[in-house]
């Protein structure tokens, strides 16, 4: 399988046979993780493998998690758009176990039983992964208990080959399946919006931005890394409840 095609094959599995990974796998994610492209190069962010058993010492809440191994994104917060980092790495991580056949799960619910200790990044959001549990791979995008295209895009898509990169964003995961990101396009890119919450929730609004990496994530392999991601300064006018995040550009 290749990454694309791991865009729609990849589902959130919460089932696994605990049948353990190979060491050697492991140490092929761990080469593929350091070799990942983030979307911020200056943010700091740590990324630890974690197997089953140290996870749950170390994280409370994470009972519900039945993967063999996790994923752990520590990052640092004094940055704008640190969220969007964590969520645009960790979707790359995901994309790429789908494409080894391996089953997934973002797991936004644990939290780290400790504060950090001294020089340790502050913990953001797993990912819990193993050998899905009578969990297949998902084969058509209608199969997504997803929005419709409709009700994402804020206008007439201006250009064809935006088409198929937005539906990358459009099948992206999102914490509560609540999917907040919309697009906006115009000849020079295809604008990513976040639309806000009614209620202000400090967790939520955190989960949300790594929502949008997520979707850049695809977007991003989608067109095969071919593009830059900006922000602008002044973004086109968008509806009251959409915050601007970033400006996707095809090379």
């Amino acid at each position: 399988m290749e990454m694309k095609e791991a865009i729609v094959a990849r589902r959130s599995v919460r089932s696994y046979t605990g049948e353990p990974l190979s060491p050697s796998l492991i140490d092929e994610l761990a080469e593929f993780i350091s070799g990942i492209k983030p979307l911020h190069d200056n943010i700091p962010v740590d990324i630890e493998l974690y197997e089953a058993e140290d996870f749950h010492r170390d994280f409370a809440r994470s009972a519900m998690y039945r993967g063999t191994d996790f994923v752990v994104l520590r990052s640092a917060r004094n940055s704008q758009g640190y969220g969007q980092n964590v969520g645009f790495i960790g979707e790359m991580i995901a994309l790429w176990l789908t494409h080894k056949g391996i089953a997934s799960c973002w797991g936004g619910l644990a939290k780290q039983k400790t504060a950090p200790s001294r020089g340790q990044l502050p913990y953001m959001i797993a990912i819990e992964f193993g050998r899905g549990n009578n969990a297949p791979f998902r084969r058509l995008p209608e199969e997504a208990p997803r929005k419709k295209l409709h009700e994402i895009l804020l206008n007439e898509i201006s250009r064809p080959e935006y088409l198929s990169i937005i539906e990358a964003g459009r099948l992206a995961p999102s914490a509560m399946n609540l999917q907040p990101v919309r697009y906006y396009t115009r000849d020079d890119g295809i604008y990513i919006c976040r639309k806000s919450m009614p209620l202000k929730n400090a967790l939520i609004g955190d989960m949300q931005q790594i929502d949008v990496g997520i979707a850049m994530a695809n977007m991003y392999v989608a067109c095969d890394g071919d593009c830059v991601f900006v922000r602008q300064s002044a973004p086109p006018e968008l509806p009251d409840d959409c915050i601007y995040e970033y400006t996707m550009r095809l090379n």
